[in-house]
C-alpha cells in the first residue's frame, strides 16, 4: 500500500472557535479576571448577554484570507502593572491560538475595560454575589402594582 500524494482533506476552524480560545487563554494571566455583567449571565442565561455584552474576557477575530488580528478586551484586578499584563495577554493568547488552531495571529490588540479591587474579586472567587439594595422605605401597593 503505498501514501497518496493528495492531502486526506482539510481542517476548517471556525472564527467562533479561535475566540472562544483567546478569551479563555488569556485568563492564564495572573491578574486578568472574569468579569459577568448581566444578571442573566450570573444565573447562567445567555439571553442577557447580546444586548449589553459586558461579559469579559472577549475576544473578536477578523480575518483576511489566512491573516487573522484578534482584539481582546479584558477586566484586570486592581492593583497591577497593566502594560506587563497586557503584554503578557497578548503573547501568550498569540502562543495559544498558534499551538491549538497551527496558525499565529499577525496581531493581537488588547483593551483594559476595567480595573476591579482585587478584594472584590477574591470575595466573588469565593462564592459571595453582591445584591442590589433593598429600598428604605416599604413599597405601597400601588407600586408594587406597577
Amino acid at each position: 500500500m503505498t501514501a497518496s500524494a493528495e492531502p486526506a482533506g482539510t481542517l476548517t476552524i471556525e472564527d467562533r472557535v479561535v475566540e472562544q480560545i483567546a478569551a479563555r487563554a488569556v485568563l492564564d494571566i495572573p491578574d486578568v479576571t472574569r468579569r459577568q455583567g448581566t444578571v442573566g449571565s450570573l444565573l447562567g442565561s445567555t439571553a442577557g448577554r447580546s444586548a449589553i455584552g459586558s461579559d469579559l474576557p472577549r475576544a473578536t477575530l477578523r480575518s483576511s484570507g489566512s491573516a487573522r488580528r484578534i482584539s481582546l478586551e479584558i477586566a484586570l484586578e486592581w492593583p497591577c502593572a497593566v502594560a506587563d499584563v497586557s503584554r503578557r495577554s497578548r503573547d501568550h493568547v498569540a502562543d495559544e491560538v498558534e499551538r491549538l488552531t497551527g496558525t499565529r495571529p499577525v496581531r493581537v490588540d488588547v483593551t483594559v475595560r476595567q480595573l476591579l479591587p482585587r478584594d472584590e474579586v477574591q470575595r466573588r472567587k469565593s462564592g459571595f454575589i453582591d445584591l442590589p439594595a433593598t429600598p428604605a422605605e416599604p413599597m405601597t401597593e400601588s407600586e408594587v402594582a406597577s
